[in-house]
């Protein structure tokens, strides 16, 4: 019981911390009048031309970029450091791109968007590839197209740069997660981010939350967690979640051609 008592205020504790800074945090926002700045990458001494005539030698790439949010992004360009105008959709990603007409195509005169590209919109995800779990994008053995498409076939009408159906981009990497499996774990068929967050997490594995907790929001009925004595179980020393998680046991959540329990 003392044991118990002591995991509780503990647990007390770190969530007290945890508000605390959230507090603290939002007080250092209010009446800061600081503005983020979203600005195209630069190509010196080249002018916006608009889509329109990017469309016309990329025509693939403009029918299917057409059907994303990102196609409807205009950007005003004021900054004394930066070309004035207006950036709409392709160029918000690859800059100006009057010298690449020019060129009639030369790659050297457009930016190759790179995840820094997106990073300058997309500030939630750049933040959670900040956190100590993450995909190796930062490192440069992965980019954001790796996973996101902005111009194939698998894009998806406004989702901007979605991925191949729900989770073909992950099994690309995870072959052995895809199954088919005799004894299919139900979570898959919504999906790997039911579980993972592909971009960035505090958790081992990418886990949404911790190995117990990430089972627990599915599995918290009783009959699920029978091992404890108190439920009505055969005594065990399990104690999940103290010393003990769910994996150590249910050690092929992905699915088992073996156990319908997924031990292994």
């Amino acid at each position: 019981m003392i044991n118990n008592k002591k995991h509780v205020m503990a647990r007390l504790i770190v969530i007290l911390c945890i508000g605390v800074g959230i507090f603290v945090g939002a007080c250092s926002m209010i009446g800061s009048d600081e503005q983020i700045a979203m600005t195209p990458p630069a190509m010196p001494g080249a002018e916006y031309v608009g889509s329109e005539t990017c469309a016309q030698c990329h025509e693939d790439e403009s029918k299917y970029f057409n059907l994303t949010d990102h196609a409807s992004v205009a950007i005003d360009i004021t900054a004394e450091d930066a070309e004035a105008g207006q950036a709409e959709a392709c160029e918000t990603c690859h800059g100006p791109g009057s010298l690449h007409v020019e060129g009639q195509g030369d790659k050297s005169k457009i930016v190759k968007a790179d995840a820094q590209t997106c990073f300058s919109c997309h500030l939630d995800i750049k933040g959670k590839f900040a956190l100590q779990h993450r995909h190796p994008v930062l490192e440069g053995q992965m980019s954001c197209s790796d996973c996101h498409n902005m111009h194939g076939s698998d894009v998806r009408a406004t989702g901007g740069a979605m991925l191949l159906g729900k989770d073909e981009k992950c099994f690309k990497c995870h072959k052995e997660m895809k199954g088919p499996f005799v004894f299919e774990h139900d979570a898959m068929r919504e999906g790997c981010s039911v579980c993972h967050d592909p971009h960035g997490s505090i958790s081992d594995k990418l886990l949404v939350a911790g190995q117990t907790t990430t089972c627990l929001r599915c599995h918290w009925e009783v009959n699920f967690n029978s091992s404890s004595p108190s439920l009505g179980g055969k005594t065990h020393d399990y104690f999940i979640g103290e010393g003990v998680e769910c994996i150590d046991h249910h050690r092929a959540p992905h699915g088992s051609n073996i156990w319908r329990t997924f031990n292994r």
